[in-house]
């Protein structure tokens, strides 16, 4: 049964078509810009926060910058590394320190020999290869000291043989003994490898 709408009726019902139809059009294409434009916002703030943070830690580290400098002098000069601004200069302390040592120990110093540096961070290892004579007991003694020196000095690779080379007899304080050893010391240089 067809029945015919008045015009009363038809009107609502083209207002209430044109309704759904708006509804349909504003979730199909407003609804999804909506969305992604608050999800942008929640991004854009979220940045923004970083952001800020960022601002406020690059303004700490400038204020620490003094500070930092301080601390790399400090490091330089604190006595524990080798003073020089190159390699070359540097294994030169070495050896002055290595021939201080040994000769207030009344040990002499036969040869030095200096060995490729390596970089390590912000340190540069600097190595000897050194040939000493003298008693044991001065040699005793020299070890002791550069290992207990206010440098940080690394021995290694330590070798003793009898200097005048004698067939069984046993050694004995006062007779010199030649010794070889790797001495390594680091410089601070910031920026070298």
């Amino acid at each position: 049964m067809i029945t015919t709408l008045g015009v009363k009726q038809q009107r609502h019902l083209a207002i209430a078509i044109l309704v759904v139809a708006l509804s349909l059009l504003f979730s199909a294409t407003v609804l999804p810009i909506w969305s992604a434009n608050s999800a942008r916002q929640e991004n854009i703030h979220n940045l923004q926060q970083r952001l800020y943070r960022l601002q406020h830690m690059a303004d700490e580290g400038v204020s620490l910058r003094p500070r930092l400098e301080q601390m790399k002098r400090d490091k330089i000069n604190n006595g524990h590394y080798l003073k020089g601004n190159t390699e070359t200069v540097a294994a030169a302390e070495l050896q002055r320190l290595v021939k201080t040592i040994t000769g207030r120990n009344h040990v002499s110093v036969a040869s030095t020999l200096i060995l490729p540096a390596t970089g390590e961070s912000d340190f540069i290892r600097i190595a000897l290869r050194v040939r000493v004579r003298g008693s044991m007991q001065g040699l005793v003694e020299s070890f002791y000291d550069i290992e207990s020196d206010r440098t940080f000095l690394f021995l290694d690779k330590v070798s003793l043989r009898d200097a005048a080379r004698r067939r069984a007899k046993a050694v004995t304080a006062a007779k010199p003994i030649d010794a070889e050893f790797e001495l390594a010391a680091y410089a601070y240089m910031p920026g070298e490898k």
